[in-house]
Parts: C-alpha cells; structure tokens; sequence
C-alpha cells in the first residue's frame, strides 16, 4: 500500500505540471452535457465523480450527468446518435469506428495503457490458450476489437475463439457457473470485485492481461463529436481540463475519491473502489506520461497505434492521426 501511495502522490505532482485550464468566465451560462463511462460503474470512473463533487465541471461550465454503458462501441453510436454529448472509449475501438464512417473524435488520453484483459479460473499464459475456448462479453465491448488485434500480430486467427454475446451483469456469474471459459475483464475494475465473489466458492481469478500480450497501444481516451471538436476545440478543452484536475485530485486523495464515488452509488463497496481507483492510476502513471504529460497523444506514438489496429482488422480507410484525435488545451 505505501508503494501504491507513493505512485499516485508522484503521479499526481507529474500532472500538476501539465493542467493548463481554459479561463471560463462565472458570467458565462452553465451547459448540460451528457458523459458516458466505457462501463458499469468502477473505481476506474471516480474521477468524474470527484469532477462533479468538487465543482471542477462546474468551474469549466458544466453541468455534467455522468451514466454507465456496456461498452465503447455503445459511447460511439450514443455520441453519434447524440444522445450523449462526451464519453470515454477504447482508443482501438475509437479508431475501427472513425474507419467506418463514425462522426466522432477523441481529444484527451484518460488511461495511457489498457486495463483490459480477460479473466478466468484456469490460468491463460498465451493468447494460443484461447483457441476453442469461449469467451462471454457484451456485442459492443472493447475486447471484441483488441483481442483479434492481439491474435492477428501473434499469427493466429481470430476466429478460432469462440465468443457468447452477454450482459455485464452476468458476466460473473457465467464464468463462476463455468458456462463460459473466460470472460473479458478489466484489472482496475473487474478483478477486485470478482476476487471477492470468488474466494468463498473455493476457486481462484486468474487474469490475462492485453498489454502484457503487447497490446502497447493507448487504452481509454475521451471522445465527442467530430463537429463540436474541430469547431468548438475550446468546449472540448474546458472538459479536458476539468477531468485531468479532477484526476489529480483523485490522485493525491484516493480515499476521499473513494468516499465520493460511494457517495454517488451507495451500493458500491468503498475499498473495492479504492482498490479499483489504484489500479487506473497504475494505467495512467507511465514512463510515456511522466515524459510527454498527462493526456497526451503524441504524433509519432498515435501514428503507431493507428497503423496496427488498420492492419490487424484490415480496415481500408487512410486515417491520419488527425482524423483519430486532436490535442487540445496543451
């Protein structure tokens, strides 16, 4: 726990020195906007929360409702539909759905590294593992993109996994039934909480991790409408600003945070949060960041990212990083 500690007080000064935050005038009407979560509810999202507790949105000229999805390609085709008016996605599944004609565009880095995975209870060393087995998640979850990116630079094909369309909400209860092989999982936010379920049955979690697969691309990014973030940069910036100050709070104060995304969801467990909360500020707190800032994309790295996931789902669309993501507010 003091490592812990000692890794979100140093990430949070690392980020203290790159928060420019627009001036927003008080004069200036407070907007209602709409953000979605790449998911249930975690530790993962606290961050917003303490955004909304602490009047950081507020300051910036939001009024934010914050609500849960099933996964990133729900946030895209809310976004697009506008139904929402920001939200957070994979950055593979951001990309995919930009190639596919999606009006949509990121414009911040919320977690550097991917959190995503898969959990089980037999232990998976290798993505040749997954072979024939069967894997339950959501029609619109981000590892329905990042697995077969994963299998296809390892040479193996994709359609050799089996995959069960299923609610978040019976993802434990499948994979502890073992009616599913695994199921997709993320490390911050899953695992606590089905370690806990786990642990009376008698049967042990083991988790897979993506970036440990190389999977090496960006995981989380905040996304809006492509109009409203070439032709009004400086919305997408105030909320950018509001989020990062808001995860350095949560940062240096991960209790609190804790206390306050219970505060908002009373049934949530305060020290699966934190728990939760510590493992996104692992993702969050890279050698990458500490270098080029929190929320950054920069040209050469988003170049990268983009090329692997057009070649591994063989999208046709020429996609420049510009056409993916735009920095604003640095």
């Amino acid at each position: 726990m003091k490592h812990i500690a000692a890794v979100a007080a140093a990430f949070a000064m690392g980020i203290m020195a790159n928060v420019v935050t627009p001036v927003h005038s008080q004069a200036e009407e407070v907007s209602k906007v709409t953000f979605l979560t790449n998911y249930v509810f975690n530790g993962r999202h606290a961050p917003f929360f303490v955004g909304v507790e602490k009047g950081f949105y507020k300051e910036a000229g939001f009024d934010v409702n914050i609500a849960p999805a099933t996964g990133s390609g729900f946030v895209i085709a809310a976004i697009e539909g506008g139904q929402a008016d920001f939200g957070m996605a994979d950055f593979s599944t951001v990309t995919q759905g930009i190639a596919n004609g999606a009006n949509i565009k990121a414009f911040s880095v919320y977690t550097d590294i991917s959190t995503s995975g898969l959990a089980s209870t037999e232990p998976h060393e290798n993505p040749e593992s997954l072979l024939g087995k069967t894997i339950a998640a959501g029609q619109t979850n981000d590892a329905r993109v990042i697995l077969p990116i994963i299998l296809k630079e390892k040479g193996l094909d994709p359609e050799g996994v089996k995959w069960q369309a299923a609610d978040p909400s019976v993802y434990f209860s499948l994979l502890l039934s073992n009616q599913v092989d695994l199921i997709t999982a993320t490390s911050d936010g899953d695992i606590p909480a089905l370690t806990k379920i786990a642990e009376p049955q008698g049967k042990q979690v083991h988790f897979s991790s993506f970036a440990d697969w190389g999977y090496d691309i960006f995981g989380y990014v905040l996304v809006g409408p492509k109009k409203t973030v070439d032709t009004d940069p400086d919305k997408a910036a105030r909320f950018a600003a509001a989020t990062r100050k808001a995860v350095e709070y949560a940062a240096a104060n991960v209790g609190e945070a804790a206390q306050i995304m219970v505060k908002y969801n009373p049934t949530m467990n305060v020290e699966t949060v934190e728990t939760q909360l510590n493992g996104t500020l692992q993702a969050m707190n890279t050698d990458y960041v500490a270098k080029n800032g929190y929320g950054v994309a920069t040209e050469d790295r988003l170049a990268h990212a983009i090329g692997l996931v057009r070649t591994a789902l063989q999208l046709t669309a020429e996609l420049s990083p510009s056409d993916v993501f735009v920095q604003v507010g640095n």
